[in-house]
């Protein structure tokens, strides 16, 4: 591990440059066309109803919200669309963030979107939001998770609140064969032990969307399980408020959901900071 720590903004610069890639992709494919076109509409969101109602159960109405590692803010305007007063978001993929401001105009949201380091996000920030999001995929990205927590922890006033809705862990002990997917009977066939501590190492691009593969530089994925996570949260004076864990997909994996011997794909987690 302490290579990793060692090699940390190697690694983060390494992603940078491999989601840099990838934004004209995005841009390029159908669904960013379609975002345009739903969120000119009135009131959209793309959050599905756990995330929604966790949201709902805080109260965003009036509440200033910050999204970290918010890619092209889809998810951070469709809170904005709740009625939250304040949206900014966080990423440091300048290409993802200029589509995040295009949405946000057909959307008519005043959001703002800043490119940073979410290590570095500036300190004009710390202590100004009510909810802190983080959505589907962002731990993976982190080297140092107990370093990325500290982000979200800074940002939150007294009484605010970090909300993490993630992929589940287990999923990184899951290759992505997509073997037995038609017989729902047959457990999901498991690669990678759930403890494993270095990176995954990719060079297919970070086109999730279309999902076909190009030559990109190498980009770093990092296991990282739930019990680290949650002791990261509480190692911030954070208090534990909720942590639920579910059996739908909300990553790229929906070909292990509802089978016989089910594992957990996501999970929900709401920490409220001391204060």
């Amino acid at each position: 591990m302490t290579d990793i720590m060692d090699d940390s903004d190697r690694y983060i610069d390494a992603n940078r440059m491999a989601w840099n890639e990838a934004e004209p992709h995005h841009r390029r494919h159908p669904q960013y066309a379609r975002l345009l076109e739903s969120f000119a509409a009135p009131g959209y969101s793309c959050l599905d109803a756990t995330l929604t109602g966790a949201l709902a159960d805080l109260g965003v109405r009036g509440k200033s919200v910050a999204q970290i590692c918010c890619n092209n803010g889809r998810e951070l305007l469709s809170v904005g669309n709740m009625g939250a007063a304040r949206c900014v978001g966080f990423d440091q993929s300048a290409g993802f963030l200029a589509q995040g401001r295009e949405l946000a105009r057909a959307a008519g949201i005043d959001a703002r979107f800043v490119e940073t380091d979410v290590h570095d996000i500036p300190r004009e920030f710390d202590g100004v939001f009510d909810i802190a999001l983080i959505t589907i995929g962002v731990f993976g990205w982190m080297p140092d998770l107990r370093r990325f927590l500290e982000t979200p922890a800074r940002l939150l006033r007294p009484g605010g609140h970090l909300v993490i809705y993630e992929e589940h862990p287990i999923l990184n002990m899951v290759g992505d064969e997509e073997t037995d997917k038609e017989d729902r009977s047959v457990p999901a066939p498991l690669r990678h032990s759930y403890f494993r501590t270095e990176p995954f190492e990719d060079k297919t691009g970070l086109d999730y969307w279309s999902g076909q593969p190009y030559d990109a530089p190498p980009h770093y994925w990092f296991p990282h399980t739930l019990g680290a996570v949650v002791t990261g949260v509480l190692d911030q004076d954070l208090r534990l408020r909720r942590l639920e864990e579910f059996a739908h997909d909300i990553s790229e994996k929906i070909w292990l959901a509802h089978r016989a011997a089910q594992l957990p794909l996501s999970y929900l987690l709401v920490a409220e900071k001391e204060g």
